[in-house]
């Protein structure tokens, strides 16, 4: 029994794969396939209808199956004017011959309607980026931010500003604006001036600057400081938080007010780069599946239409009969 049942479980997998593959083939040709079907039932009503003594019933099939046949054959056409130019139909390609139409309608209803600015808006805010923020950083590596490779050239380029004449004058006249009385009795008894002090706190800034990348205390404390900004911006009171809150709002609203028209030209520009085939293409692989529908239906629905003309004339062709047929009951 459990060998029946092993061998039965394989013989399953190996047919569920090919029976997945042709409902697949099936779904993606189903209008081609009511086409053939249509096609090979009103060849078989000619046969019945000539090649039998079932004149009645063939006349019937062969109605069923020209309706059927014409109506999937017009679809065709149909869904053929829409994606391709045929010189043999008149005003064919719709879509290639209303581009620049079809490109301003897709890139004006996305801004007008699915993504206008009023949207991202909203959306950036509902996201809460300040406190998502504080969450990452609350965790994060030094590392997982920022590679040593790149943290090293940070701080050479951060060093370089350091060393600069600039930053020596800015610190001078910060120590003669707040130095303490100590430093300033030293300035004034020649020990020390503020120059000097200045070029010496420059110079250990910098160093500390260069070795930062491979000092795994200073890392270590600028991490923890971080770590401390994630959680104060998670903090309701906090003063860092409410400065993360003007300062996003206003890069959202700055964010916003440059997005207006932006998306409508990035769809524009990224329509107008492909060619007609392309465009073609991306809108017709995404479609034809489902538009074939309309082949199927037109299959269906023809035959359906001539079969009640089929039975129309059938009872104008035997109408008496069908009148004494009817009083005999």
């Amino acid at each position: 029994m459990a060998y029946n049942q092993i061998r039965m479980d394989r013989i399953v997998e190996q047919i569920a794969p090919k029976r997945r593959a042709s409902l697949v083939f099936i779904e993606q040709h189903k209008g081609d396939l009511t086409l053939a079907l249509s096609l090979v039932f009103y060849g078989a009503s000619w046969a019945v209808l000539l090649m039998s003594p079932w004149h009645s019933a063939g006349s019937f099939m062969n109605s069923m199956g020209e309706a059927a046949l014409v109506g999937g054959l017009c679809d065709y056409i149909a869904l053929k004017m829409i994606f391709e130019r045929r010189w043999y139909l008149p005003n064919s390609g719709v879509l290639p011959r209303n581009r620049q139409k079809l490109i301003d309608g897709i890139s004006n209803t996305i801004e007008t309607q699915w993504l206008t600015p009023e949207m991202i808006d909203r959306k950036l805010r509902d996201l809460d980026l300040v406190k998502r923020l504080g969450r990452y950083l609350e965790s994060v590596s030094l590392e997982a931010i920022i590679d040593r490779t790149h943290l090293a050239a940070m701080c050479r380029s951060i060093a370089d500003y350091v060393d600069s004449p600039q930053l020596t004058e800015f610190l001078e006249q910060r120590l003669e604006a707040s130095a303490p009385r100590s430093i300033r009795i030293a300035n004034a008894l020649g020990l020390v001036t503020y120059h000097k002090l200045s070029e010496r706190i420059g110079q250990e800034l910098r160093e500390m600057l260069l070795t930062l990348p491979a000092n795994a205390d200073l890392i270590k404390a600028l991490e923890e400081r971080i770590h401390s900004v994630g959680e104060e911006l998670q903090q309701r009171n906090s003063a860092t938080r409410e400065a993360a809150y003007r300062i996003m709002d206003m890069l959202v609203e700055h964010a916003v007010t440059a997005s207006r028209g932006e998306i409508a030209r990035m769809v524009k520009h990224n329509l107008m780069s492909l060619s007609d085939d392309e465009i073609r293409r991306q809108i017709e692989s995404r479609t034809r599946t489902h538009l074939d529908w309309i082949r199927v239906n037109g299959g269906m629905f023809g035959a359906l239409f001539g079969a009640l003309f089929g039975l129309l004339n059938y009872a104008v062709a035997h109408g008496d009969g069908l009148i004494a047929l009817i009083r005999s009951f």
